[in-house]
């Protein structure tokens, strides 16, 4: 930076009174402000939507499903030795043969289509942070229900559920035989991704075998990881392992297409929101042009004494994007308070049904943060420098013989 720019700079900071306080240079402020939060809260928003939108699917669902090529059930003898060579592999950090399949849950007319689940007791922990009871465990004849399918069966804790498994294999003229039982609900499931809570049904591995007539098996075997990314290699391995009697389905298969949406969608949003920031960016222009205006008498004694157009340009680029730069600071500042408030707040939540989640939270990451402060400061500088130009234009013999 030149000298004759650093002077007048000292010196613009030093009477922050005469030059911040000016109506223009409010208006611009709050423009930036303003815009830049709305930009920042809406990301951080958007963020935290698709890490709780991940972490949910992730936690609810296996990494890896290996079942039988065949669809036919995996004996205990099958699933052991799964579980034996999965161990060994870096990177499992659990293994359990379940029972899963679809049936009917029924309170009186209400009947509601749902999933069932079966583990052992010795995995209990996969689905005990999402239930209120300390010890997670059930006992023969109960069942854990999800929140949102007792709400629509009006069942709550205690009561009687009804299952109803339609036997499909075994059609006959008079219709389609089915076995119904009952069970005492003695807990309710609610891990916040509502598909899984508005049909998941959990019972003992004996209790669902009763009910689909099953003497032994199992339908799969579910692998968590310590690092999800890598369930799409480790399956590969597995089945390179195991050979092709089995099949091993990653997570990815079919939840990240959802998650490259919401990813495509956030930075959607962050295009769109960005452009409340160029709106902003007209009261710079508007900002910059009045000074040049008011301050033409000094450019034209500076012209005067010697400074080039692009000296006086740094030295106005200098004392607007200054504040620019923290308008920008503040407006990310402001954006944070207002994603925390909006996570916060609880007379507003999302519908389960239409969003997958029924939380809302934000999510401050310093990546998001950089991004902002580039594309606002960037954009800010493009509309200072647009009525810069203009100073050449300057007819500084006119200006000096009107001024005195």
């Amino acid at each position: 930076m030149k000298s004759l720019e650093l002077f007048y700079l000292k010196r613009y900071l030093k009477a922050p009174k005469r030059n911040l306080f000016r109506f223009s240079f409010v208006f611009m402020v709050l423009g930036i402000v303003l815009s830049v939060g709305i930009l920042s809260a809406g990301l951080h928003l958007f963020q935290g939507y698709e890490s709780t939108l991940k972490k949910l699917l992730l936690d609810s669902f296996a990494h890896i499903s290996i079942s039988s090529a065949d669809s036919a059930m995996l004996s205990d003898e099958q699933s052991r030795s799964i579980c034996k060579i999965a161990a060994q592999k870096e990177g499992v950090s659990s293994c359990a043969a379940t029972l899963q399949f679809s049936l009917l849950a029924q309170n009186g007319a209400k009947i509601r289509a749902a999933n069932l689940r079966a583990y052992g007791d010795s995995d209990a922990a996969l689905y005990s942070r999402y239930v209120s009871k300390k010890d997670a465990k059930i006992k023969a004849g109960e069942v854990i229900v999800g929140h949102y399918l007792l709400e629509e069966l009006g069942l709550s804790i205690g009561d009687t559920l009804s299952l109803n498994y339609p036997r499909l294999d075994r059609i006959s003229p008079l219709g389609i035989p089915s076995s119904m039982y009952h069970y005492q609900i003695a807990d309710a499931y609610r891990s916040g991704y509502y598909e899984n809570d508005r049909s998941i049904v959990i019972s003992t591995v004996e209790d669902a075998r009763e009910l689909m007539m099953l003497p032994q098996g199992y339908s799969k075997v579910e692998l968590r990881l310590h690092d999800a990314d890598d369930a799409s290699d480790l399956a590969r391995e597995l089945i390179d392992q195991l050979g092709m009697n089995y099949i091993a389905i990653p997570w990815n298969l079919y939840a990240e297409s959802l998650l490259r949406l919401v990813a495509m969608e956030k930075w959607m949003i962050f295009i769109v929101f960005s452009f409340l920031v160029l709106i902003a960016g007209i009261n710079v222009i508007s900002t910059v042009s009045t000074i040049i205006i008011d301050r033409r008498a000094e450019i034209a004694v500076l012209k005067t004494l010697g400074a080039g157009t692009s000296s006086i340009r740094r030295l106005f680029s200098f004392r607007v994007g200054i504040v620019g730069i923290l308008s920008v600071v503040a407006g990310q500042i402001f954006g944070a308070l207002l994603s925390w408030f909006v996570e916060k707040q609880g007379f507003y939540k999302l519908k389960g049904d239409v969003y997958f989640i029924d939380t809302l939270g934000a999510q401050i990451t310093l990546e998001n943060l950089m991004i902002i402060f580039m594309v606002s400061t960037a954009l800010v500088f493009i509309c200072i420098m647009i009525p810069l130009r203009h100073i050449e234009r300057l007819q500084i013999i006119d200006i000096i013989r009107n001024k005195h």
